[in-house]
């Protein structure tokens, strides 16, 4: 099968034998020129046919396949029903993209705790199993998606019998054994596990500084800050072949990407298997700036610490998170300002949205060499979750593929960029 390094060396050789070609025509002999002048074309013409197959096998080829030398380009996986509880209904569709364009997945909710285990500790595996086996089906590199979060963890978890706050040793028994029992349930399948997710914050001291440190969750309340450690200690006894990330958001900012880092080479330093940042990739069209995503790949890269872009996507509407709950069909007075696009989104704004895809991956290319993986948080449009967080009843257009799963200028500018690259 040809691969594209094959499409390039082809379109290269093209290229230069067209130009040997010249140079013998014009250096041939008077006597014989004719002889030689059907040869000439017949190879010039072979030439020129070989040179429109590989171009049009590289413009078939799914993002995956152009980008194999650089990263892997992921999605995710919905599975029956989406994160604000509605049935998916275009399941097939989006199975069938994934199989063309993708070559790793992440699982959106079916692999988080609160739809894995019940409130009396029984365990569902059903969607998750169905994950793991489409994705083995596929041939798909397979991301667990999360183990410790502080959203998606049953609220019984941290409670006793009477309602009460459980005890440190209570916690992280049940801690452990969560993790034991789901990661070894896979071992050997999934490669990638987000162990603990969005830890991190940043704050203000009293003269308006910025600082980043832990947040307060039920995890850090009762536990402490150990509770980080013995996650990724469970999870690496559990599948001590998997390769274990920290996932946390907006890791432009300088204080939480510095603090970040710094906590993972600490955790490494102390013998914990923790093999990597999953930096989500939740954007809008002018924020954050370009700098500010380049400092913190370059800080991943400096630190030698390998990085995820874990859930890449570009939104085209207003920044809505004060407003988080809010519906837009109740709240009329918001309404215009931050759902412009309900019936259609302008042309271009798409071409807009596709030159910020296009500078961003531009940044991701650069750094390559520490990047293992590029995830987009949605196969299409009609099913992101940005329709109905922060704001319900939106109507946003945030990934590569539209409302009728065509192919947007965003996807045509990631494709070129790589072709134009080589």
């Amino acid at each position: 099968m040809l691969n594209y390094n094959t499409y390039v060396g082809a379109r290269k050789a093209t290229y230069n034998s067209v130009f040997r070609l010249k140079m013998v025509k014009t250096q041939l002999p008077f006597y014989g020129y004719k002889s030689h002048k059907k040869y000439i074309m017949r190879i010039f013409l072979f030439l020129i046919a070989s040179f429109l197959f590989f171009e049009t096998n590289a413009q078939q080829k799914g993002l995956s396949a152009l980008y194999e030398d650089h990263f892997m380009i992921g999605t995710i996986y919905h599975g029956e029903q989406l994160g604000n509880n509605t049935k998916n209904r275009d399941q097939k569709k989006e199975e069938e993209i994934i199989e063309k364009e993708f070559n790793a997945i992440t699982a959106e909710n079916c692999m988080k705790p609160m739809h894995i285990i019940g409130k009396k500790g029984e365990y569902n595996f059903e969607e998750s199993d169905k994950f793991v086996e489409f994705a083995i089906e596929k041939g798909l590199t397979i991301v667990g998606h999360t183990l410790i979060w502080k959203n998606s963890a049953p609220d019984w978890f941290f409670k006793d019998e009477k309602g009460n706050k459980v005890s440190r040793p209570v916690l992280i028994k049940r801690m452990k054994e969560y993790i034991e029992t789901v990661v070894s349930r896979y071992k050997g399948k999934i490669k990638y596990w987000d162990v603990v997710n969005e830890a991190v914050d940043v704050f203000k001291n009293e003269y308006g500084e910025k600082y980043a440190k832990l947040k307060s969750t039920p995890w850090y309340d009762i536990i402490g800050p150990d509770y980080i450690e013995i996650a990724y200690r469970a999870a690496h006894k559990a599948d001590p072949e998997c390769k274990l990330l920290y996932n946390d958001y907006n890791m432009y900012q300088k204080e939480k990407i510095d603090f970040i880092v710094d906590m993972v080479k600490n955790l490494g330093a102390k013998g914990v298997s923790i093999h990597g940042i999953g930096s989500q990739g939740h954007m809008f069209m002018k924020h954050p700036k370009l700098h500010q995503v380049d400092y913190w790949l370059k800080k991943c890269a400096d630190a030698k610490i390998t990085l995820h872009i874990t859930e890449m996507d570009i939104s085209v509407l207003p920044n809505a998170w004060k407003h988080k709950g809010a519906s837009v069909e109740d709240r009329y007075d918001l309404a215009d300002k931050y759902n412009p696009y309900s019936k259609t989104v302008p042309k271009k704004v798409l071409q807009k949205q596709a030159k910020r895809y296009k500078d961003m991956f531009s940044l991701f290319l650069k750094y390559s060499y520490n990047i293992e993986r590029v995830t987009f948080w949605g196969v299409w449009d009609g099913n992101s979750w940005r329709n109905y967080l922060p704001m319900i009843g939106r109507t946003d257009y945030p990934l590569l593929f539209d409302r009728d799963f065509k192919k947007k200028p965003a996807y045509y500018a990631l494709k070129n960029l790589v072709i134009e690259k080589e």
